[in-house]
């Protein structure tokens, strides 16, 4: 029997992982641009930016608050065609 695995279960399976782990999931749509909690302006905006903010803040509590902007917009400007670069480059700066 040939049992196919589907992009939606992958996801189901990485979501339901994810919270046993202790992360908070959140349906995209909630967040969307114009919903009523929306974190993006746009379905083209990757980084949820005032998440990243907080985060940023609340691993690294004692640097000053301009030091952690600075952080933020080093993320925000990370910036290739080449995906792989990117991501590299995004794990160099975690």
């Amino acid at each position: 029997m040939d049992r196919k695995i589907t992009e939606s279960q992958i996801e189901q399976f990485a979501i339901e992982l994810l919270k046993k782990l202790g992360w908070e999931y959140v349906h995209g749509l909630s967040i969307a641009p114009g919903a009523e909690f929306a974190e993006r302006e746009s379905f083209q905006q990757l980084i949820l930016i005032q998440r990243l903010r907080k985060a940023v803040a609340r691993l690294n509590p004692g640097i000053p608050a301009d030091a952690q902007e600075q952080a933020v917009q080093k993320v925000l400007r990370i910036y290739s065609p080449d995906l792989l670069h990117n991501n590299e480059t995004f794990h160099q700066l975690l």
